[in-house]
């Protein structure tokens, strides 16, 4: 039998390689695997799986994720890379050139019906990890585009979404309203899952200036409405219940860790919702540990608890800008409250938050912190 040079040897490594392949996760937490996605629109995914003739379709308020390996266009697999390596604005304008590009029609190459809708989103995505004013603004320029030429994307509710909250980060309460609005009437309008409904209010009780037990009631209620049908919406209302019980004069972190465990061991939930559960349990574990302090107990194993929660979501939820700045806070906190060997780890802590997120409530907090 004949000796293959290497690059023959490459080469037919190559061929032999299984094609990559897509894959979808589901809400119910379980994943679509050796798949091609055809295309994503308002009624969902639509997939050609190995074996099967045709193509399928999970239900647009059924997915809760997707990942691209085949067929990738290459200024989208470029701006991948650049995220891996943290290049976040590199990143953010490659997406942007290549669906400008498509509407442009300067791009006759690439076909993928689903890749215009994607790569806008996670632009959208992308800044809004930037977490600047001018990057929070262009979320609002990329939504708009978005809906304006992808309108039969899957990305379009996320889109409304994803603007109405920039629009309240950046202290425009009533346009955020207007957006939210917009929202309902496309759910309405383009018959859409009552998912997308649900998500419309959540985000509508969030904007809202109600008292505490108010909104709690209303995010009962829509979690109540989610069910086991939408357990991604179900979780995201459990987290704002949660955040109701700590926050203003009157506490209950007893009753805001219970929905916070109840979210991590059903994990099946966006990346907001799961940063949200994460932080949220860091600040019930740092106050439990603080209790035990005052009356001179042992805390170290809840402090090493807390602050690992909240690295969790400095590390793995680094998109979600919402709960960042505070995860990182609230370590440096628990390290000070760990003692002189923590020290330097706060210091990292609240250095990366300085830096980071320069205008943020809680960087203002670190440097008081530090000096």
């Amino acid at each position: 039998m004949p000796t293959l040079r290497p690059a023959a040897l490459f080469a037919a490594l190559l061929l032999a390689a299984p094609a990559l392949a897509d894959r979808i996760t589901t809400t119910d937490g379980k994943t679509l695997d050796d798949v091609e996605i055809t295309n994503e629109t308002l009624g969902g995914v639509l997939y050609k799986q190995k074996g099967k003739a045709g193509e399928q379709n999970v239900a647009a308020d059924q997915v809760l994720s997707v990942v691209y390996t085949s067929k990738v266009p290459g200024l989208i697999a470029t701006a991948h890379s650049d995220l891996e390596d943290g290049n976040l604005e590199a990143a953010a304008d490659g997406f942007k050139e290549f669906a400008e590009s498509v509407f442009a029609g300067s791009n006759k190459k690439d076909k993928q019906a689903w890749a215009p809708g994607y790569a806008l989103y996670r632009a959208i995505e992308t800044n809004m990890a930037m977490s600047s004013q001018e990057s929070i603004t262009e979320v609002i320029a990329l939504a708009d585009m978005l809906v304006a030429k992808a309108p039969e994307s899957r990305y379009v509710p996320l889109a409304y979404v994803a603007k109405a909250s920039a629009q309240r980060d950046l202290k425009k309460g009533d346009d955020a309203v207007a957006t939210v609005n917009a929202l309902k009437e496309l759910v309405k309008s383009k018959a859409l899952s009552d998912a997308f409904r649900l998500q419309a209010e959540l985000l509508e009780v969030e904007l809202g200036a109600g008292k505490a037990q108010a909104r709690r009631d209303r995010y009962i209620e829509i979690g109540t409405q989610a069910g086991s049908g939408f357990p991604a919406v179900r979780n995201r209302a459990r987290v704002l219940e949660a955040e109701t019980h700590i926050e203003g004069e009157s506490k209950d972190f007893a009753k805001a860790r219970k929905l916070y465990e109840q979210v991590i061991k059903d994990p099946k939930a966006d990346g907001a919702t799961l940063a949200g559960a994460y932080t949220g349990m860091g600040d019930c574990l740092f106050q439990e540990a603080v209790d035990k302090l005052r009356v001179n107990a042992d805390a170290s194993a809840i402090l090493e608890e807390a602050v690992l929660s909240y690295l969790r979501v400095v590390v793995n939820y680094k998109d979600q800008t919402r709960y960042v700045p505070r995860a990182l806070y609230q370590s440096g906190k628990v390290f000070e409250f760990m003692g002189e060997a923590a020290k330097p780890n706060s210091t990292k802590m609240y250095r990366k938050l300085v830096t980071e997120y320069p205008g943020s409530e809680w960087a203002a907090k670190a440097r008081d912190s530090r000096r």
